[in-house]
């Protein structure tokens, strides 16, 4: 019979597409009120190419980065986070349409995992009407993409970004677990 283990935090991240880099700033300073500081921006870049899933609701040209943020969670925090930018969506909502669009995840030792309102074969229901979706698992010291990774995630700026993050993750999960065990007088 397994035995349950402690969970490992993970980083919360955050792609933002958006028109108006105004409201996606401000969304993204709103967020970071729920998750902490940001301590990885990437540079945007033009999302149009790669997609126009969102430009009936948002219109052409639209721009994306991601963030990652500084304060490590657990993984069952995703559902919540999801809601939370929903929420903050609705907030810069103008006639109906959003004019930013925030995607909620997280970034661990071994995947990258992004939340969705969207059931599809390959994501796994967590609650509250949220899934979750692998998109990058990291193996042989790189990311590697699945099948249904989104086009943008596969390409360099994004790829870059992330091994970054990674990298300040393996510090900030370190001294995470170094000052748990502090407190509770074990070896972490």
């Amino acid at each position: 019979m397994g035995q349950l283990r402690p969970v490992v935090k993970v980083m919360p991240i955050l792609a933002v597409t958006y028109k108006d880099s105004g409201a996606a700033s401000d969304a993204v300073e709103r967020f970071a009120k729920v998750v902490g500081p940001v301590v990885e921006r990437s540079e945007a870049y033009d999302f149009s190419t790669y997609t126009d899933y969102y430009r009936d609701e948002m219109g052409p040209e639209l721009s994306k980065f991601f963030v990652a943020f500084g304060k490590l969670i657990e993984p069952d925090a995703l559902v919540a986070l999801k809601h939370e930018a929903m929420a903050i969506e609705d907030t810069f909502r103008v006639a109906g349409r959003r004019r930013v669009n925030l995607d909620p995840g997280y970034l661990e030792f071994s995947k990258l995992v992004l939340s969705t309102t969207k059931n599809f074969d390959h994501r796994v229901y967590l609650g509250r009407g949220i899934y979750a979706d692998v998109q990058l698992r990291y193996r042989h010291g790189r990311f590697q993409f699945n099948d249904w990774t989104y086009p943008d995630y596969k390409a360099r700026l994004a790829l870059d970004f992330f091994e970054r993050v990674r990298e300040v993750y393996v510090r900030l999960e370190k001294e995470d677990r170094r000052v748990l065990g502090e407190a509770y007088g074990v070896d972490a």
